[in-house]
């Protein structure tokens, strides 16, 4: 009867370790998958600003919107990195990668001049569903840094089709959200009109 209890025991054991063992699934923003179109940057420096978002979408767990229109924070399936902290530096890389000037999340580091513009980004919405696209919504504003004045602010409403499967797909539905929202304030610095996505 004794073996039997700890025959049981240890059973009970093993499964409850597998259990703590099985964490969730993490997704990293994936890097930019295609080379961006390039602006003449007439500004020597730029700061990006944490973006603001929905509090579904700023939590580590990843947000789905199932087929009945809820919202589902998935518990086994996270973002790898802080969300707020991940899309502002992928932001800021994008616009980066554009401009061809310094550009990098607030604070600025002690670069020897100071940012001409600081970029805020407002998200309204950002939201998709699990191996399909992303809706992202919300307001940008591009203030010149030496006097707090507005130089440009918009609305956008950017639809990410599908771009792959799981959440592996959600994930590069967000990264490529963000990189279109680069594309539009990237031109709105120039001067120029962005490329259709």
């Amino acid at each position: 009867m004794g073996l039997m209890r700890l025959g049981s025991a240890m059973t009970a054991l093993a499964l409850l370790l597998s259990a703590c063992g099985s964490g969730p699934d993490y997704y990293m923003l994936p890097a930019q998958a295609r080379p961006p179109v390039q602006y003449p940057a007439p500004v020597s420096g730029i700061v990006v600003t944490e973006i603001s978002l929905p509090s579904y979408a700023d939590a580590l767990e990843i947000a789905a919107l199932q087929e009945n229109g809820a919202l589902k924070l998935e518990r086994g399936v996270s973002w790898a990195d802080e969300p707020r902290r991940a899309l502002t530096r992928h932001l800021a890389a994008a616009l980066a990668a554009r401009l061809g000037t310094q550009v990098t999340p607030d604070p600025w580091p002690g670069f020897s001049t100071d940012p001409d513009l600081r970029v805020d980004v407002a998200a309204d919405r950002l939201i998709g569903s699990e191996g399909g696209g992303v809706d992202f919504e919300g307001q940008y504003f591009i203030v010149r840094s030496s006097t707090g004045s507005i130089f440009a602010s918009e609305r956008f409403r950017i639809n990410v089709p599908p771009q792959g499967a799981g959440y592996g797909g959600l994930a590069a539905a967000h990264a490529r959200a963000i990189e279109t929202l680069a594309d539009q304030i990237a031109a709105r610095i120039a001067g120029r009109s962005a490329p259709a996505s």
